[in-house]
């Protein structure tokens, strides 16, 4: 799966694997730090902690997704992250996936 940073991409550069295989537990390692790695750590990383948010390391990244705001975000039609535009169902529903699956490490 690869996605672009949200400053320098627009949606229609973000690429998805459709032949990916996603894994039967979504776990940090396995799925989400790949997403939020190349769609939202420019922004929201320890020197740029953009609206006070870091998603570059598993602790911070958990806190957001366990507090609900992460999803929110995505999702939002109105206030979207990345700014260029919400993320593909499928990436969005990776994240989901990682959240039901118990917000897991590896």
């Amino acid at each position: 799966m690869l996605v672009q940073g949200c400053e320098t991409s627009t949606l229609s550069e973000l690429a998805i694997d459709e032949n990916a295989i996603t894994p039967d537990v979504v776990t940090y390692e396995n799925t989400a730090q790949g997403i939020l790695n190349t769609s939202c750590v420019e922004c929201h990383n320890l020197n740029n902690a953009t609206g006070g948010v870091r998603l570059d390391n598993f602790e911070s990244a958990s806190d957001v997704a366990e507090s609900g705001r992460m999803l929110i975000r995505m999702t939002s039609t109105t206030n979207p992250m990345p700014p260029a535009g919400n993320l593909p169902a499928p990436i969005i529903q990776n994240i989901r996936d990682w959240i039901d699956d118990g917000i897991l490490e590896n």
